[in-house]
């Protein structure tokens, strides 16, 4: 029996009478399981059978020691000693002194466990603050927080509503607390669980259209990661964001609620396909609104839908029978091109032409800034795999040069913020399984005429090759200028 806990650093006295697993700072396993089991498309028991042997990493039917420990570490960023989990495996294994656990042991390891993560894992001390956090509202030491002591908890969130912060109390009867974001859990889900319900045909075409594109949450961690290193937080960075006004591009844990929930506030910018029809206007009050001296983060991008079958431009929305085009405006502004131009359209393998909606009336003028922007940038589309793909990267060349010449308008940029991050690339709308984006610029702007920075290696790693994808080397030159 273990009567002490090491969570990366801190040690956490427990019941002496306390087993491990029912530790009230261990309870790790359960809402790690069983909160991403609901979303697989098979039953429950597929699930928990999929997530054991991914934990299985030497794929021999069982889970040692190293692996939990290692999984406890890497999907929880629990630090256990070495004779924690040699307990938990001993109270847990199947056959005593195995040394392991099976299929069975691991459930009821989390029969037995209830899972918590940090939403406070990015601060140092973070479980002492979780503690401390605890016992301030526990007024009056039951161990427990009752009806009138969790009003206070949420008197105080409402107070603090400007920073956003979201606070989850859970309370036992071991008087433990842990602070949580769903988000997390939501996040990791997605990563651990996407083999369960993948659309192959979907995962195909995006791969081949959009080779290098990340998960969103894996975008915002990346990025913020960067920026992080370079004295950013929600404090002095206000961000905002120049992407479509299609309702898909705003859904819960995808790329913009992620960093705006991220960095406490976003400032819109952005109209049909992404384009910046805030306007000076609207980039002059963005600019005005910033922190004392702080910094502007801008994310900018098009969007396109790929459904299920592999069609780039086409999306399945939730609600609908009918299959409707994503980015409509980009796709619309390339169909009313092609008819001026009286000739039919390049055959698509998408097929998504096919798709009949009403994207345009008679008064549209977004659509026509869009296209007379895009117009111009078609030369060669009838090399390209798929024109859809080819259109889109076109609108990402569109929005970033007036993303560009909006800031550089400005005269009074310098006078309000020390640093301006620019992160531009396509959003990728799919209908399960989780949005992703495509990166292709990452960039920072300084003051007093020096060069910018570019962070898109150190971030992304290498740029995507797109030859194959845009017909020619000179379509990707026009992108990466």
């Amino acid at each position: 029996m273990v009567s002490t806990q090491e969570l990366t650093g801190v040690v956490v006295p427990l019941n002496a009478a306390a087993t491990p697993a029912r530790d009230p700072a261990v309870r790790s396993v359960a809402r790690l399981v069983t909160a991403p089991l609901r979303l697989g498309s098979g039953s429950g028991e597929r699930d928990f059978e999929a997530l054991f042997f991914s934990f299985d990493r030497d794929n021999n039917g069982v889970i040692d020691r190293d692996e939990l420990q290692l999984m406890l570490s890497e999907n929880l960023g629990m630090t256990l000693s070495r004779a924690y989990v040699d307990a938990l495996v001993a109270e847990c294994e199947s056959e005593p002194g195995s040394g392991a656990l099976t299929l069975s042991g691991f459930k009821k390891l989390v029969s037995i466990t209830a899972v918590g993560r940090s939403a406070l894992e990015d601060d140092s001390g973070s479980m002492r603050f979780a503690m401390d956090l605890f016992r301030q509202y526990d007024e009056d030491n039951s161990g427990s927080i009752d009806k009138s002591e969790f009003a206070t908890v949420a008197g105080d969130i409402q107070t603090d509503q400007r920073r956003r912060t979201v606070l989850a109390c859970a309370t036992t009867a071991a008087a433990a607390v842990l602070v949580i974001r769903f988000s997390d859990e939501y996040q990791w889900a997605q990563r651990q669980f996407r083999g369960l319900y993948l659309e192959r045909q979907a995962e195909a075409a995006q791969q081949l259209a959009f080779p290098t594109a990340l998960l969103s949450a894996d975008l915002d961690e990346k990025v913020a990661r960067t920026l992080g290193g370079r004295g950013y937080t929600p404090r002095n960075t206000l961000f905002a964001h120049s992407v479509c006004s299609d309702e898909v591009n705003l859904h819960q844990e995808q790329l913009v609620d992620l960093m705006v929930h991220r960095w406490q506030e976003g400032f819109a910018l952005g109209g049909l396909g992404g384009l910046p029809f805030a306007g000076k206007s609207g980039f002059r009050a963005y600019l005005h609104h910033v922190p004392d001296r702080g910094r502007l983060l801008v994310l900018f991008a098009p969007h396109v839908g790929i459904d299920a079958s592999g069609r780039i431009g086409a999306l399945e929305r939730d609600g609908q029978s009918l299959v409707s085009k994503a980015c409509g405006a980009g796709i619309g502004a390339y169909k009313a091109l092609a008819a001026k131009a009286k000739a039919p359209p390049p055959a698509a393998p998408s097929s998504v032409l096919d798709i009949t909606d009403k994207d345009t009336a008679p008064f549209d003028p977004e659509l026509e800034v869009i296209i007379n922007q895009l117009g111009p940038r078609l030369k060669g589309i009838e090399e390209a795999r798929d024109p859809i793909a080819f259109v889109t990267y076109q609108m990402y060349a569109v929005v970033r040069e007036l993303v560009d010449r909006e800031l550089r308008d400005l005269d009074d940029v310098w006078d309000y913020a020390s640093e301006v991050a620019l992160v531009g690339g396509v959003m990728i709308n799919r209908r399960v399984g989780g949005d992703f984006f495509q990166p292709m610029s990452f960039e920072v702007r300084r003051p007093n005429g020096q060069p910018p920075v570019d962070l898109y290696t150190q971030t992304f790693g290498k740029r995507p090759d797109l030859a194959a994808v845009l017909g020619s080397e000179q379509a990707v030159q026009g992108l990466f200028q």
